[in-house]
């Protein structure tokens, strides 16, 4: 019997010892991921953090930059470049709206300029156009219609002085230019001519379509400003010699010639025009400030003039000149061109007031930075000189008035700027001195009065 209630006592404890080490899993042997092991509460608001930090952070604002890089004009491809990568670098210090500004530069030597603006706007969905040009008029509908539906693009131009001064300067059609009207160039050195005391004048143009709008925009300003408007005269350009033409202007005995044409065609005009015997007034465009136009006349015959003037765009002497001569000269960009290029200043100025705009206005919808452009460019406000002194202004809840490299940025109603020139003489067949500067209001003034409808 003893035997018996062991052997019972036995199973009955080892029953017992089983049942305990089943029940009595030890905590340490809990499934446990390793996420959840590597995971601590900080950790999790550390990542919550980050997430949101990434979220705030603002698309670039994309600049599409119509330029040319292949064809008959390709060769301006990195001077153009480079003039809207220097502003945008001194932008990016101080971004619009906190956006970082990027640039995408679009030939149009190749596909046109239509196809290259449509692939810019619908493809890469910039929200700045820059520089629609000659062509604007095959896809100006196209883009209208865009604009509308979707709220962009902005389309700045340095080149828009090409499209006629009807378009552009509305929410609707949110154009500005950033140099003025080609026809300007005509109205200046009509101006200059009468600042130089002539009351008669001779125009001369060659026939090509630029030229040519030079040409009416003299013989309008002249009339509108009372001279005497003697005889136009149209030439075929790439000739050796224009004694036929230069002749009938010498029958009429003007005080001024006013000649718009290349180089080298002013060149010969203005030999041919000394080989007669004639001293007067020559006046020409921005073409005669190339090397060719002196080495081509020869000085003998420039001296024998009373006056040979070029008359180009050129910069302000303000502030806003000193300092960004300074920042190209220093810039990697220098060696594509001298500080006073005019397509480099006028990216320059129409580049800085686009992102100035954008950050008045608060937002890249075209529609309502088209409503700012004028009221960062033409004041009421603090004087501004650069980028930065302007986008610290609004920063801290100032106006401002922006004065650019190139002068006062005053538009008309329709997005049209005006923009100050030098007149221009040669010293020597390497040398010219700037020897007057017509500023630009009064420019843009009769510019307009003279092409009203």
């Amino acid at each position: 019997m003893k035997k018996i209630l062991i052997l019972l006592f036995t199973v009955i404890w080892a029953i017992s010892f089983i049942f305990m080490g089943v029940g009595c899993k030890a905590p340490a042997e809990e499934e446990v991921t390793p996420a959840e092991e590597e995971v601590t509460p900080a950790e999790e608001v550390v990542v919550e953090e980050e997430a949101v930090v990434e979220e705030e952070v603002a698309e670039p604002i994309q600049v599409g930059h119509l330029s040319y890089h292949t064809g008959p004009f390709g060769h301006v491809g990195p001077q153009f470049d480079g003039a809207t990568n220097f502003p945008i670098d001194l932008i990016n210090e101080n971004p619009p709206l906190g956006r970082m500004v990027t640039a995408i530069h679009q030939d149009i030597g190749t596909i046109g300029e239509p196809a290259a603006a449509m692939k810019l706007v619908q493809n890469q969905k910039v929200e700045v156009l820059l520089n629609p040009a000659h062509e604007y008029m095959a896809y100006r509908d196209w883009i209208l219609k865009y604009i509308e539906d979707h709220g962009r693009p902005m389309m700045p131009s340095v080149h828009g002085g090409a499209i006629d001064r009807q378009y552009g300067g509305t929410p609707e059609e949110p154009m500005f230019r950033g140099a003025p009207m080609d026809s300007t160039q005509g109205v200046a050195a009509v101006i200059q001519a009468q600042e130089a005391g002539a009351k008669s004048v001779v125009v001369m143009a060659s026939e090509t379509a630029g030229m040519q709008m030079q040409q009416e925009a003299a013989a309008k300003a002249a009339e509108e400003l009372g001279m005497t408007v003697l005889l136009q005269i149209d030439f075929l350009p790439e000739q050796t010699s224009y004694r036929s033409e230069v002749s009938k202007a010498q029958g009429e005995n003007p005080e001024a010639l006013l000649v718009f044409g290349a180089a080298e065609d002013g060149g010969v005009i203005v030999k041919n025009a000394a080989e007669l015997g004639m001293s007067l007034i020559i006046i020409g465009a921005t073409d005669w400030l190339f090397e060719e136009f002196p080495k081509t006349a020869t000085m003998s015959a420039i001296n024998q003039h009373k006056a040979v003037w070029a008359v180009g765009f050129t910069y302000a002497d303000t502030p806003a000149w000193d300092f960004y001569e300074r920042e190209w000269n220093n810039s990697v960009y220098a060696g594509l061109s001298d500080a006073a290029n005019s397509y480099t200043m006028q990216y320059y100025d129409i580049l800085n007031v686009t992102m100035l705009a954008i950050q008045a206005a608060g937002t890249t919808e075209a529609g309502k930075w088209a409503e700012y452009v004028e009221v960062v460019a033409e004041g009421p406000g603090k004087k501004v000189y650069t980028y930065q002194e302007g986008i610290e202004a609004l920063k801290n809840g100032e106006e401002i008035d922006y004065s650019g490299v190139t002068g006062e940025m005053n538009y008309t109603d329709t997005g049209v700027v005006g923009g100050s020139y030098g007149v221009y003489e040669w010293e020597d067949t390497t040398t010219m001195n700037r020897v007057n500067v017509i500023e630009g209001q009064p420019i843009l003034d009769l510019d307009s009065k003279i092409f009203e409808d």
